[in-house]
């Protein structure tokens, strides 16, 4: 939790220096529901192993090679292991802790690369953050995630920052692509505006990624 602890010292300073008052006090009240929400996570030998080899699919954000395919395996075999009669006992709410853990790093790791591009401080989790995206579209189609974070913490999160990074459009490509109808459903209709306006001015035609975009955005 130090880099979500590092964004809100860093947002008490922007409140109380009068910078952006209204924005930063906004930033420092979803991360603190945030930090109390997505507590650690207990950890369990099959969760373990799964956790540790859950980025098998080639992702490359220079290129826009952002969809993982074999990101719907994880929570494929997290079922299979739960129903299983000899793996089952041990397993009970696998997908769950599995979607708390995968919920948990996505916000820790969006704030540990902004930090790293801002600040150059700590490691770049740029593969870590991207798989976990996949991943946190999955849980949210399998209904595995709270609606709350849904519609108050997940779409903010990545649209909270003064300024608004590659890799937080990347994430709000993702989620849109897989998890769209879910979102659109759940959160508010004035946040997923708001989102889409962010991703179509954030990528010039000659992107990679502006074909992901064009997919992602829908027609008004």
């Amino acid at each position: 939790m130090g880099h979500i602890e590092d964004a809100l010292r860093l947002a008490v300073k922007r409140i109380l220096s009068n910078h952006d008052y209204e924005q930063s006090f906004a930033f420092y009240r979803l991360w603190i529901d945030i930090k109390q929400t997505y507590h650690q996570i207990p950890s369990d030998p099959t969760l373990d192993d799964i956790w540790n080899y859950r980025a098998t699919g080639l992702i490359n954000p220079t290129t826009g090679d952002i969809i993982q395919w074999s990101a719907h395996l994880v929570p494929r075999l997290a079922s299979d292991a739960e129903s299983d009669h000899l793996l089952g006992p041990q397993n009970a709410g696998l997908q769950g802790r599995l979607c708390a853990r995968s919920l948990r790093e996505f916000f820790i790791n969006n704030l540990a690369m902004v930090q790293h591009k801002q600040y150059s401080r700590g490691s770049d989790p740029t593969g870590e953050f991207y798989t976990d995206t996949n991943l946190v579209a999955h849980w949210v189609n399998l209904g595995q995630v709270e609606e709350a974070a849904i519609r108050n913490h997940i779409l903010q999160s990545l649209i909270a920052n003064p300024k608004l990074h590659d890799h937080q459009v990347d994430a709000l490509i993702i989620l849109f692509q897989l998890a769209g109808a879910t979102f659109a459903a759940y959160a508010d209709p004035s946040v997923v505006d708001r989102c889409f306006e962010l991703i179509g001015g954030h990528y010039t035609h000659g992107s990679p990624k502006w074909g992901l975009v064009q997919v992602c955005i829908p027609p008004r």
